[in-house]
């Protein structure tokens, strides 16, 4: 495992030795900035408090979206397993969720609801479809001689979610959450950058491309996938010890 991290540590060195390198090549701020000039665009965000407050705000109303989606879809898939007529009512709609463009969503949330609640509202479209597909396949393949003999022995449900359900699910459950916690980040800043509410990363991200400071796009871009990569981790580690 140390010569994993090593290894690895070393593969980002070289990218970013490419990145410095291309970027004195071109010598252009506007069209390349380097991973020196982005540190130090970041460090010049992070002495301003309002940075922080954006942050916080984006990240969380992309969570509360997150554990909307996902406990909305928690939920419908639980049901449709149970009854197939859930399950057949809800297919056009899941099918139809998954295949309009994010930018569709945002348009209809921002007339809907406004864009201080855009976030929110898209973060939510972009998670349930993801939980609710992979808990409804998880719940499907459990293993059905395991029912049974659950059923023989009068199992009480508490024990039959703990024992059978969970560790069919326990993948499907960490799929969903790597995928959906990523394209609800990538959603929800981008319906911020489309509605502009204040103090937001999003919002940032605009005022950098409109300053065309692109140290300091790039350094929101950094803070964003920082920010996602940590709440994924910190949601997984939580899910880990609720499944075990």
């Amino acid at each position: 495992m140390k010569n994993r991290y090593i290894r690895t540590t070393l593969i980002v060195l070289i990218w970013l030795v490419i990145w410095q390198v291309l970027s004195l090549i071109v010598n252009n701020s506007i069209l390349l900035s380097g991973p020196v000039d982005t540190v130090k665009a970041l460090i010049g965000l992070g002495s301003e408090a309002s940075f922080y407050i954006s942050v916080g705000k984006t990240a969380g109303k992309i969570l509360l979206g997150f554990l909307i989606g996902m406990c909305l879809g928690t939920v419908l898939s639980v049901l449709s397993y149970r009854f197939s007529i859930v399950k057949e009512f809800l297919s056009p709609f899941v099918s139809v969720i998954k295949s309009i463009p994010v930018v569709s969503f945002i348009i209809i949330a921002l007339i809907w609801a406004g864009s201080s609640n855009v976030t929110i509202i898209v973060a939510s479209v972009i998670s349930f479809p993801i939980f609710y597909k992979n808990i409804l396949e998880g719940l499907s393949v459990t293993d059905q001689k395991m029912l049974d003999m659950a059923k023989v022995f009068d199992m009480k449900t508490s024990k039959k979610i703990r024992y059978i359900y969970l560790p069919s699910l326990s993948s499907h459950i960490k799929s969903a959450i790597s995928l959906a916690i990523g394209m609800a980040f990538r959603g929800g800043i981008t319906a911020e950058v489309v509605g502009q509410p204040l103090r937001s990363i999003g919002n940032g991200l605009y005022r950098a491309k409109i300053n065309l400071a692109t140290s300091e796009m790039l350094a929101w871009t950094f803070t964003a996938v920082l920010t996602a990569f940590l709440i994924e981790k910190l949601i997984s580690l939580i899910v880990k010890k609720v499944l075990k």
